[in-house]
């Protein structure tokens, strides 16, 4: 071999090791920035749940107009019954009526400024809400394999909390939970499957999710494979024997969780 050509040859496992360090180094810096992503993705997670989470509790909820009225007649000498016909009251909302009165202030003007303060209340719960799906859509968009946060999405999409209700846009986000292992998707992926939301109606799909979703311990899926086996749907035959495991595992969850 030449000077010239033992050059050239001692000059190619250089240039190859600066191209490995320089693309080592670019994969490391990729993997930073992707832990990155991820960790600011749970922490958009866990400031959405903690918004979602704030709600008012339900005795802070304004009265409706009904039975604010009602309380007014009430309150300006009216007889229970002659205020309950006077605004066309069923019998469900003049016992819901009486339910409030009792915890309502005595005179009118405490009435509607307790109101007032629950529908201060309620509009901070509503922007709340509004500021979960932002917190959720943030995560999901930094870290769209993360199946928490697709969950969660999807039920804000599904319910319209803090967003336009959209369950075409909910649907596929459940599905992607589901199939990496997500209960809660997996259960509620089985009812879309079951009812043929925005995906086919397919029994046989919906009972796979659904048993999945039980078998990892998801109470409410748990019921209803109870209940499936109990009255036969989803296209598996009755099994009592079947219902009542699962029935069983439902109520041993209940039990421990009345003990914490």
């Amino acid at each position: 071999m030449s000077a010239d050509e033992e050059k050239q040859s001692a000059l190619v496992p250089v240039q190859t090791t600066a191209l490995t360090k320089a693309g080592a180094k670019s994969l490391a810096a990729r993997g930073r920035n992707h832990l990155r992503d991820k960790q600011e993705a749970e922490e958009w997670l866990r400031k959405g749940l903690e918004l979602q989470n704030a709600g008012p509790e339900a005795f802070l909820l304004p009265v409706p107009n009904t039975t604010l009225e009602y309380i007014k007649q009430i309150l300006a000498g009216a007889l229970p019954d002659v205020a309950a016909k006077n605004l066309d009251m069923t019998r469900e909302d003049q016992e819901s009526a009486k339910e409030a009165h009792k915890y309502m202030p005595g005179s009118l003007a405490q009435v509607e400024q307790e109101n007032e303060l629950r529908e201060s209340l309620l509009k901070k719960f509503e922007e709340n809400q509004q500021e979960a799906f932002r917190c959720f859509e943030k995560g999901h968009e930094l870290d769209p394999m993360n199946a928490e946060l697709s969950y969660w999405l999807a039920q804000n999409y599904y319910y319209g909390d803090g967003v336009d209700q959209d369950k075409e846009k909910a649907v596929p986000l459940y599905r992607y939970a589901a199939e990496q292992g997500h209960s809660k998707a997996q259960h509620r992926y089985s009812d879309c499957c079951r009812e043929g939301e925005f995906v086919a109606q397919d029994h046989t799909q919906a009972l796979k999710w659904l048993r999945k979703a039980a078998e990892q311990g998801d109470m409410g899926a748990q019921y209803d494979l109870a209940l499936t086996f109990k009255y036969g749907n989803l296209g598996v035959q009755q099994d009592t024997a079947q219902a009542a495991i699962w029935f069983r595992k439902v109520a041993n969850q209940a039990d421990r969780k009345a003990r914490i």
